[in-house]
């Protein structure tokens, strides 16, 4: 009896524990109810649907080599990186009076994920240190599903695993630069907005990484170099441009778009919300140009024609000594009526003077897209412009030709010099290259003639400097055989130039010698020469 009691009282006990604690727990689970998974359940990539207010978006690609895993939440991070990039190039185009515009993103409703098409390659990274492997990928994957493709831009981010904000270092396996329309930069784990600004390694990585993977974007949408005036760059509004060193400061201190990317900009196909032809060939030429200094501003005025449509022009300052352009100091206006433009630019704006040597570009904004420039060279001596490029009377060639040559190129004949194309030049031969001295002499048709000068224009179709003529003489003879130095001269590396004979000088032969190029290679290029 005892022990029957005993097992009673312990399943009464055990029963009555049960209740307790279902009690219990009832009563936890009403006053602290369960906290919410803090991020919504991802849809699959096929079940989103992504839309743009923007005729042509920006392709975004993501590519993984072989060897590499795509980093955790890449399509997170990088969407919001993507749209937080949006909101800082719209800032800046209203800014500068173009109104509530940035590069098209095709994107899902709620504004948090951007379309990223991912390619994996079948090699491993070390295959991918340049972009011309990457680039015969992706074209075949838009070839393969041609209504993926949203425009002619394009943004590929190499995924690395390597924890660049731990320490770990990248070399040169990752292409990091814009080629044309396209630009290349990369993704580490852990790479997000949220790290800009800081403080430490994992901001000063961030800056870097995302600063500078919107500064090639920025090259993939028609932006060149470009960096801040003097009035700008301690300015807290403005700072360092984007298109400048703003892979160092973008989101750790202040950065911005200049006039000139907003202008450039407000004719990308990214940027437009109708559909239209854009970077159709296009022509542009200077025909008359004025240059002075005034009131410590430099005054160009001159006249222009053009086969598209120029919406802005913008005057390009260039250090000889950063050809790239991170310092150049830019002025953009609006064309005048006529074909004409003018611009004054403060002495102030300029942050390098003492004795620098400068390009001039004038670069033509085309409602196509397109931009097309030229080129003239000045200097600062002594922290004062000394500018000499200004409009001279030149002589008529009718019966100039050239009757002798150290070398040339086939099809880049020494005649190309005589032919009034600015397109066109002589080049020295490259399938049998000789070193400097070249020479070229030219016979001025059945008479002398009376010149104060030369000119010559550089070729143009390059970005290096592709046997510009650094250092050369000018002989003249009135018999072909008998010759007289005029002096020794220092070409410029852009441009229409004039090199001045320090008074008449009467002759019906002149050879231009020279005896070395910016290259330091074994070249010799003009475009075009004359005498004024």
């Amino acid at each position: 009896m005892m022990l029957n009691k005993s097992v009673k009282l312990i399943k009464s006990t055990y029963l009555l524990l049960i209740l307790i604690g279902f009690l219990g727990a009832c009563s936890k689970s009403t006053d602290n109810p369960a906290k919410p998974d803090p991020k919504p359940p991802v849809k699959p990539e096929e079940e989103i649907t992504y839309s743009s207010d923007y005729k042509y978006n920006l392709n975004v690609i993501y590519f993984v080599p072989k060897d590499v895993t795509p980093n955790p939440d890449y399509e997170e991070r990088i969407s919001k990186i993507l749209i937080e990039g949006q909101n800082f190039f719209s800032k800046w185009m209203k800014h500068w009076g173009f109104g509530d515009k940035t590069y098209g993103l095709l994107k899902n409703k709620e504004n948090t994920r951007v379309k990223i098409h991912l390619i994996r390659g079948p090699e491993d990274a070390i295959a991918y240190a340049t972009n011309k492997p990457i680039e015969e990928l992706f074209y075949k994957y838009f070839q393969d599903n041609p209504t993926a493709k949203s425009s002619d831009h394009y943004l590929i981010l190499t995924a690395t695993n390597k924890k660049l904000d731990q320490g770990e270092e990248i070399g040169h396996e990752v292409p990091f630069y814009g080629v044309g329309r396209t630009c290349y930069a990369l993704d580490y784990p852990g790479m997000k907005q949220e790290n800009l600004g800081k403080g430490g390694t994992i901001s000063e990585k961030a800056t870097v990484y995302i600063g500078g993977l919107l500064h090639e974007m920025g090259h993939g949408i028609n932006l060149p170099h470009n960096g801040p005036s003097a009035s700008k760059i301690n300015d807290p509004q403005f700072g360092m441009t984007l298109m400048g060193s703003g892979n160092y400061t973008y989101g750790k201190s202040p950065t911005y778009l200049s006039f000139f990317d907003a202008a450039t900009l407000n004719n990308c196909q990214v940027f437009s919300k109708e559909t239209k032809t854009f970077y159709e060939p296009v022509t542009a030429k200077v025909n008359t140009i004025q240059a002075k200094v005034e009131n410590n501003e430099i005054v160009i005025n001159g006249t222009y024609a053009a086969s598209n449509t120029v919406k802005h022009i913008t005057f390009k300052n260039i250090l000889a000594t950063d050809p790239q352009g991170y310092q150049s100091i830019t002025f953009t206006t609006v064309p005048g009526a006529g074909n004409t433009f003018s611009v004054k630019m403060p002495v102030s704006e300029f942050r390098t003077k003492a004795n620098m040597e400068y390009s001039l570009e004038i670069f033509f904004h085309h409602e196509n897209g397109n931009k097309t420039s030229v080129f003239y060279p000045f200097k600062f001596v002594n922290d004062q412009p000394v500018v000499d490029f200004g409009d001279r009377t030149m002589l008529s060639r009718t019966g100039w030709e050239v009757i002798a040559y150290s070398s040339q190129q086939g099809g880049l004949e020494a005649s190309k010099m005589l032919d009034g194309n600015d397109n066109t030049y002589w080049h020295t031969s490259w399938t049998t290259p000789t070193p400097h001295p070249h020479y070229v002499t030219i016979r001025t048709g059945a008479a002398a003639v009376t010149a104060q000068g030369l000119s010559y224009l550089n070729r143009h179709d390059n970005s290096g400097n592709g046997g510009k003529i650094k250092n050369f003489k000018i002989e003249i003879s009135n018999d072909g055989n008998s010759w007289t130095k005029v002096d020794d001269y220092v070409g410029h590396l852009n441009g229409r130039q004039y090199y001045s004979f320090n008074g008449s000088k009467t002759f019906q032969y002149i050879k231009l010698t020279t005896s070395s190029d910016y290259e330091g290679k074994t070249h010799a290029t003009i475009a075009e020469l004359n005498l004024y």
